[in-house]
């Protein structure tokens, strides 16, 4: 397998103290799955020494920076690290451990047998867990998930760790606004994309502080009513 087959793209905005413990875990996967692939970080102008931490490592790892100039959001920083590299396959994670390096393989292995063409770490599906929310947090997230299924039929539709084919976010229509890449790609190419999910175990982050605020959740509700207008011209509204 060429080192071009896949990239994993890393989202980055002050994640210093994240980006040795990620680099570790994932390249450990790495060894052990015998998976060729390269590491792609895209940096949003971060404040703090994100982007020498992820220096560091260049001279002994498959690990690239793309830096932006300003914050770009975690959508357009997904997008512009998949018109950077050339992979046929991307694979999309946080920065912060949330999601298990260790799934690296079961997310990647349906993409590279041919029998889908995106695969989703899924909180939701059976297996899939939330250890450390606690109630009122997972019945928000819940709610917050109801309307995104109106575009699509899996479970987890505002994951943000997933593989992919690369061309699924060159191709996109339109820029997408704030965090949910993953369901922009499910909802432009509905039933023309092979999707399957398999479970994960979704942790909170120990280090640094999350980037959800009102600033997000008004860019996914904004994302929500592009949708609904894009689907209704093309007459998919359900």
């Amino acid at each position: 397998m060429l080192l071009s087959t896949i990239t994993i793209i890393v989202p980055t905005l002050n994640e210093a103290e994240n980006v040795d413990l990620l680099l570790e875990r994932i390249l450990r996967v790495r060894q052990s799955s015998n998976l060729d692939f390269d590491i792609l970080f895209v940096d949003s102008a971060s404040a703090d020494a994100t982007c020498d931490r992820v220096l560091a490592w260049q001279d002994k790892a498959p690990v690239r920076l793309l830096r932006q100039e300003f914050d770009i959001g975690l959508a357009g920083a997904v997008t512009a690290g998949a018109r950077y590299t050339d992979a046929e396959y991307v694979l999309v994670m946080d920065a912060d451990l949330s999601h298990p390096p260790e799934s690296i393989p079961k997310l990647l292995q349906p993409l590279l047998d041919g029998t889908f063409d995106m695969v989703i770490g899924s909180r939701y599906v059976e297996g899939g867990s939330l250890p450390d929310w606690p109630f009122l947090r997972r019945l928000s997230s819940r709610i917050a998930t109801l309307p995104a299924l109106l575009f699509c039929s899996v479970k987890d539709p505002l994951a943000g760790f997933f593989a992919v084919q690369r061309r699924r976010l060159t191709d996109l229509s339109d820029s997408v606004p704030g965090f949910k890449i993953g369901l922009a790609i499910l909802a432009e190419y509905g039933r023309d994309i092979r999707v399957t999910e398999i479970p994960i175990e979704f942790r909170d982050r120990d280090y640094g502080y999350s980037k959800m605020n009102h600033r997000v959740a008004l860019a996914y509700l904004k994302q929500l009513i592009t949708l609904c207008f894009k689907c209704k011209a093309k007459g998919l509204t359900r």
